[in-house]
Parts: structure tokens; C-alpha cells; sequence
């Protein structure tokens, strides 16, 4: 018998949904060279997870916007910490799908 790995199937909504809060992560850190990365555009970023709007996104996403929170917080600490460099911070936030 083959091993098969366990995928979630997703749908188009939801996909765009973890794409939307990828940006905003992205964002937050100003990790996105295409953008303006300024103090001011970070902390919008980093307050939007604690509004409605993400909360609405995450659930599109089929998560919750606790869930996210405690996603980014993880990732900020270890960040902040050196215990990630920029490059893991940004693979890490790419792969969002597969801890949502």
C-alpha cells in the first residue's frame, strides 16, 4: 500500500485568503522590496491583524484570526530573537499554508 501525505484540499477562496494574510506578514516585517517599507506601513500591517477585516480573512482562510496572531507572534520573537535570519522569516511566512 502506498503512503500517501495528507493534503488539504483547498479552495480558490481559501488559497487567496492565506495569500492575503502572506502579504500582510510580509508587510509587517517589510520584507516586500516592491513596496513602500516604511516604519508607518509596518505598523498598519502589524495592526491589521487585530481588526475585523482579519478577522473576516482568516476565516475565509478556514482558520482563526487567534490561530494567525500566534503565528506571527512566533515568528517575531524568533526573528527579533536571531534565532530565524530574514530568509527563514520569509520561507517561513511562504509556507503559512501548511500550519493553517
Amino acid at each position: 500500500m502506498e503512503a500517501t501525505k495528507e493534503t488539504k484540499n483547498r479552495t480558490p477562496e481559501e488559497n487567496l485568503a492565506i495569500a492575503k494574510i502572506q502579504v500582510m506578514m510580509e508587510d509587517s516585517f517589510g520584507l516586500l522590496s516592491n513596496t513602500d517599507s516604511s516604519p508607518a506601513m509596518r505598523s498598519r500591517a502589524k495592526n491589521w491583524f487585530q481588526t475585523s477585516d482579519c478577522s473576516l480573512w482568516c476565516d475565509m482562510a478556514g482558520t482563526t484570526q487567534d490561530h494567525v496572531n500566534k503565528l506571527l507572534t512566533n515568528l517575531e520573537f524568533n526573528y527579533k530573537n536571531g534565532i530565524i535570519t530574514k530568509e527563514q522569516l520569509r520561507f517561513g511566512i511562504r509556507r503559512l499554508e501548511k500550519k493553517i
